[in-house]
């Protein structure tokens, strides 16, 4: 973006508050915005925001929004959504993406999620409703499936605890803490391939305060500002690239031509 883009921000606490100091944006409200970000457990209003001409860039999973609803939304307002549908875990699908791109072996993956919640809100896990928290996480399961496994789909994605799971080729597990000291944000990937297997960790810690969930989170959400504004109405879009946002093939390709 080479000059601020008039964004409207939906919701508070930290993660609200990066992403309306980022200086590619100028803070507006949603009647005066280009885009708004969306960053609330509101289902409607991404309907409504759509339909009066904004395009929305939401951090709901896909999976949490009413297709039909947003389809005729798009084409009434011939506006635009992005879904993020994975928040931070972002980073470990595009690491997936990586390894898949060096190796086309790929049987198997674990993702292993250390998180050390805080006190104060971090999303979505104490900002938005406790009931579409798994969303996210079977989100995630569809992100790492397309990055590992292009073309290929698997069973619908199940749960046990803390535990998500996608046919027998990739496991989730997301292990959080409170109050332990421990590295504030930390993946472990293990993937197996004939030859054998591999893992690899990566830490994150806190940045002027910030949670690395919320800076990771505002990161893809600000990045998706740009492209989303300038894609054609009514195109749902996520980022399964490594740094561009590729057609969301959840959204039915009948859907996507009738809009």
């Amino acid at each position: 973006m080479t000059s601020p883009l008039p964004v409207a921000v939906l919701g508070a606490g930290p993660l609200a508050d990066r992403i309306a100091a980022h200086r590619d944006i100028a803070v507006a409200p949603p009647s005066s915005a280009a885009v708004v970000v969306h960053l609330t457990a509101d289902v409607d209003a991404v309907v409504a925001h759509l339909g009066a001409g904004r395009d929305v860039v939401t951090a709901l999973p896909l999976e949490a929004l009413p297709l039909d609803e947003v389809r005729d939304a798009c084409r009434d307002g011939s506006s635009t959504l992005h879904a993020t549908g994975g928040f931070q875990s972002a980073v470990a699908a595009r690491l997936t993406r990586s390894l898949a791109a060096a190796t086309r072996e790929i049987t198997r993956i674990e993702l292993i999620e250390e998180l050390e919640l805080p006190d104060d809100g971090v999303y979505p896990w104490n900002t938005v409703a406790e009931g579409m928290v798994p969303g996210y996480y079977f989100s995630g399961l569809r992100v790492l499936e397309d990055a590992a496994f292009a073309g290929s789909r698997s069973d619908t994605p199940e749960q046990a605890g803390e535990v998500y799971t996608l046919g027998d080729r990739i496991t989730y597990r997301s292990i959080r803490t409170r109050g332990t000291g421990a590295v504030a944000l930390r993946y472990r990937l293990i993937t197996t391939t004939a030859a054998g297997t591999a893992t690899a960790t990566v830490d994150f810690h806190p940045t002027d305060g910030v949670h690395p969930a919320d800076h990771l989170t505002s990161v893809d959400l600000v990045k998706a500002l740009g492209p989303v504004h300038a894609s054609e109405p009514g195109i749902v879009l996520r980022d399964l690239g490594i740094t561009y946002l590729v057609p969301d093939d959840r959204l039915p390709r009948s859907i996507r031509a009738r809009l």
